[in-house]
């Protein structure tokens, strides 16, 4: 069987590998929640846990079975988990790490998306 030639398979590898950086840095940022905190299980720590959980599926998706809609649940994700920033009178210089960093890991999968055939 051979590899159909309209598929961007280096795109949809970096979107892949974009997802899994994305878990990474999410299980990091919440290790050290969990080193520096009392209480632990909250609204951002429990929203943060299911992003980066959700965040291996939709890589995994995306790698084995390409899509406009893994791709698309990809972004889902990603940008669902901007939900514990909180407001913007709250903001910290880690508010606005977050929001950068997961713009930019935005990127492979808007870029992947575009150059994905709209029939698949």
């Amino acid at each position: 069987m051979e590899a159909d030639p309209r598929v961007p398979y280096k795109s949809l590898f970096a979107a892949s590998l974009a997802l899994l950086a994305y878990s990474t840095l999410t299980a990091v940022a919440l290790a050290a929640y969990f080193a520096r905190t009392t209480q632990a299980w909250t609204y951002n720590s429990v929203l943060a846990t299911v992003s980066c959980v959700l965040g291996v599926v939709a890589s995994a998706i995306v790698w084995r079975f390409p899509s406009r809609l893994a791709l698309i649940a990809g972004m889902a994700v990603m940008l669902s988990s901007l939900l514990r920033v909180g407001p913007f009178n709250e903001w910290t210089w880690v508010s606005f790490t977050m929001l950068a960093v997961t713009t930019l890991l935005l990127v492979p999968l808007v870029h992947a998306l575009v150059l994905l055939p709209p029939n698949s």
